[in-house]
């Protein structure tokens, strides 16, 4: 078929890259609760949405993690702190729109300095 690309996956068809991508870009808008619904119902049937899946998980909660941290650090050094914060936003939204292209490629996708909680 034209719309389906053979991967370390297999065959990703077009539906599951488009899910892959929503995916990651959900996540800029709710956090992990967009990738949650989308995993949870895919997970079974596609190995590459629960990879995907996985990883934005993983990520978001990575980065909420990091977020309480630096936020944390910022009361605590009375505002010195701000560009951590201010550099965590910009890298969940890089990371995202990176994961959100290799989803749509129907490549794994692997983001940057996450705690494997899920395997």
């Amino acid at each position: 078929m034209a719309d389906e690309q053979q991967t370390d996956f297999g065959e990703v068809s077009s539906d599951e890259r488009l899910l892959a991508l929503l995916m990651h870009l959900l996540a800029l808008v709710s956090g992990f609760i967009g990738p949650l619904v989308i995993w949870l119902v895919k997970k079974e049937e596609s190995p590459f949405l629960n990879q995907h899946g996985m990883e934005a998980l993983n990520f978001q909660i990575s980065a909420l993690i990091y977020f309480i941290a630096a936020g944390a650090l910022t009361l605590v050094t009375c505002g010195f702190g701000i560009f951590l914060p201010i550099a965590i936003i910009v890298l969940i939204w890089v990371a995202c729109i990176q994961a959100a292209i290799q989803g749509n490629r129907g490549e794994p996708c692997h983001y940057p300095l996450t705690i494997r909680l899920l395997s």
